[in-house]
């Protein structure tokens, strides 16, 4: 150095520099020198990513966006979506393999004031790997400055509305605290009444489930209405088992007759015919007669009518004994009244 002239030293001075300047860029602008792939993102709003921002997996560096392009929100006709951004990324070679086809890419943050990013989710490893220039379809950050706005409309519009009806919510809200004394002296003045009606609900309710369970024990689950519903269900069993066989035999009489008129003359076909019609309808009439018994039956249990009010009711079975009683005794009153 000291050989040189001060031409040649400041000549060397500017080129270290110049170097050191290149050096400095060149790291700045990313520039990635190992291979790389490019896959496309289309976002609705990407927030505020530029082009030259990381893209990052798991927290490290793999790549960088390389463009953003407006779309204007026209129909892909490759994708069959509408994008109004679409986001070109530059990705090392090295993680081709391990970004799947359902990989997610989302715009996020360093924290809460940081600078934006795309991360990338890689997907399951499931799902073949996404082939480089393929176009999918990211994660929109969420809209907090648009939640803002919003909020801020929306308070405005309410404030608006209190000062234009302050007249109307005042006199609305001194009503309310009337009533609501009124309501308060009421209950005041009538809390012993409230309190006996209390008690008088609670007396009903009790002597009602006492008087259920005295009906279910007398008119129910009694001995004697118990006998009269088995009685009745026996009756009813035999019917039905005597009356199937019977319209068997019905039927299998009606069946050898069409036979034996083959063999006759029209006249005796044509009475024998009228026989079995009239066989077919008494069978008929004794199956309505069977429904009609069993809705009888069924009337008769639940204590409906004449019959089951004197079958299920204790009290007017003894009142028509005491009557017979005293007709036995006292025969002259069916032709004398008091």
């Amino acid at each position: 150095m000291k050989g040189l002239s001060i031409e040649a030293r400041v000549g060397l001075l500017i080129l270290l520099a110049a170097g050191l300047l290149a050096a400095f860029v060149f790291v700045l602008s990313g520039v990635r020198l190992g291979k790389t792939y490019e896959l496309f993102v289309d976002f609705n709003n990407p927030g505020s990513v530029q082009s030259g921002a990381p893209v990052r997996i798991g927290g490290l560096k793999v790549g960088q966006v390389s463009e953003m392009r407006y779309l204007g929100g026209g129909l892909d006709p490759r994708t069959g979506r509408r994008a109004l951004v679409r986001m070109r990324v530059q990705l090392d070679q090295d993680v081709q393999p391990t970004v799947h086809e359902d990989a997610l890419f989302y715009v996020t943050a360093q924290g809460v004031l940081g600078e934006q990013f795309v991360a990338v989710d890689p997907g399951t490893a499931e799902k073949p790997a996404l082939a480089p220039g393929a176009i999918v379809h990211g994660v929109d950050p969420p809209r907090l400055d648009l939640a803002l706005a919003l909020g801020y409309e929306l308070l405005e519009t309410l404030v608006d509305g209190i000062r234009a009806n302050r007249a109307e919510l005042g006199s609305l809200l001194d009503g309310l605290i009337s009533i609501l004394r009124d309501l308060s002296g009421l209950l005041h003045e009538n809390r012993a009444r409230l309190e006996q009606i209390i008690v008088n609900v609670e007396t009903a309710s009790s002597e009602a489930a006492q008087l259920v369970t005295g009906a279910r024990a007398q008119y129910v689950d009694g001995a004697e209405a118990r006998r009269v519903l088995t009685n009745l269900d026996r009756v009813l069993a035999v019917a039905a088992r005597d009356l199937g066989p019977l319209l068997t035999d019905v039927r299998s009489v009606a069946g050898h007759a069409d036979t034996a008129l083959a063999t006759i003359g029209p006249e005796e076909q044509r009475r024998i015919r009228a026989t079995i019609e009239r066989a077919a309808s008494i069978a008929e009439r004794a199956d309505s007669t069977l429904a009609d018994a069993q809705g009888i039956v069924a009337h008769v249990r639940a204590g409906e009518g004449t019959v089951g009010a004197m079958l299920m009711d204790e009290e007017i079975y003894d009142d028509v004994q005491e009557l017979i009683r005293d007709l036995k005794h006292n025969p002259w009153k069916f032709f004398w009244r008091e």
